[in-house]
């Protein structure tokens, strides 16, 4: 039997993940391996229960801040959401990004909402241009600030002499494919692939329409940072607060780089980055346990608000088909 075609594009994907999967396990293994003469136990015990509690909150804080410029594409598409249902449906469906490739979540997200009144293809469109937008802002956050720390002769984001060139082909990456036409074709090919009623409803955002969200989406990152922030302030005290600029440019870069590179979660990709950013300022053991311990607070947070509002779902359901 013929294997598929597959254009390069597609080989990539396919091929991708799963080297860089193997390199960053050889990395973090050789990692690990250093902290063998290192206590590294008494170190997270003694991070304080706030430092914990504040990387947690800012963290959620951060991602719902995308959930409001979903809701709000949902609104500009004439199927607007009630913050609660959009908030549900956008927390639940963070799990279906630890699948391989980035379309679970979206169809959980899509899903949760049709009940809504809202067409399964706004509601994958809306979804892509979110994720995409989301990417896009916080790559040229991330090039914004590292062009001001170099100009301003500050602390270095990075040693890559390539930084800049990559933190604009992120920004390119993300932000042609988030166009409105391009995100409707796609979502209305997904929709009749999946036997779902792909419909004609007329799609138009305009660019003030989805630039007005902006400011929401680097709040968010904002906060995304200060939770790194907080945590190395927890790791490290009296060290992290001069971070807090240079973290604008770290956090995005780790977690667009995620993004990209396709591994589920960003799982590795955004540990890298930010063990290497760390590197200079907390040192080989720190910097690890920096970046390991803020994936595991984000992953517990994430997981804990999903089955949260999953079971407050549930609840609501009988109550929402009685009331239709």
């Amino acid at each position: 039997m013929a294997l598929p075609r597959r254009s390069l594009v597609g080989w990539g994907r396919l091929i991708l993940p799963p080297v860089l999967l193997a390199f960053l396990g050889w990395h973090f293994y050789w990692s690990f391996k250093s902290l063998e003469h290192h206590d590294a136990g008494a170190l997270v015990a003694s991070v304080p229960a706030w430092s914990w509690i504040a990387c947690a909150a800012l963290y959620l804080a951060g991602i719902l801040a995308s959930a409001a410029y979903w809701r709000m594409l949902l609104s500009a598409s004439g199927t607007p959401v009630h913050p609660l249902p959009a908030a549900r449906a956008f927390l639940v469906s963070q799990m279906g990004k630890y699948a391989p490739g980035k379309g679970l979540a979206l169809l959980i997200r899509a899903g949760m909402v049709r009940d809504r009144q809202v067409p399964m293809t706004i509601g994958l469109a809306t979804g892509m241009i979110e994720v995409l937008w989301t990417m896009a802002v916080g790559s040229l956050l991330a090039l914004v600030v590292a062009l001001l720390l170099e100009w301003a002769g500050g602390f270095a984001v990075s040693t890559d002499p390539w930084l800049v060139p990559k933190l604009l082909a992120l920004v390119v990456i993300t932000m042609v494919p988030a166009w409105p036409s391009w995100s409707i074709r796609l979502a209305r090919a997904s929709a009749r692939r999946l036997g779902f009623d792909a419909g004609d409803t007329p799609f138009q955002l305009g660019a003030g329409q989805m630039a007005s969200g902006a400011l929401v989406l680097v709040l968010g990152w904002v906060m995304l940072s200060l939770s790194l922030v907080t945590l190395v302030e927890g790791i490290a005290p009296g060290s992290a607060w001069k971070l807090s600029l240079p973290a604008l440019a770290w956090v995005p870069l780790a977690n667009v780089g995620g993004f990209v590179a396709s591994t589920p979660g960003g799982l590795g990709v955004r540990e890298y980055v930010l063990q290497q950013a760390l590197l200079p300022e907390l040192g080989p053991e720190r910097a690890l346990l920096a970046a390991l311990l803020l994936r595991i607070v984000w992953t517990v947070a994430e997981v804990s608000s999903a089955l949260v509002m999953w079971f407050m779902w549930n609840e609501k359901a009988p109550i929402t088909a009685r009331g239709t």
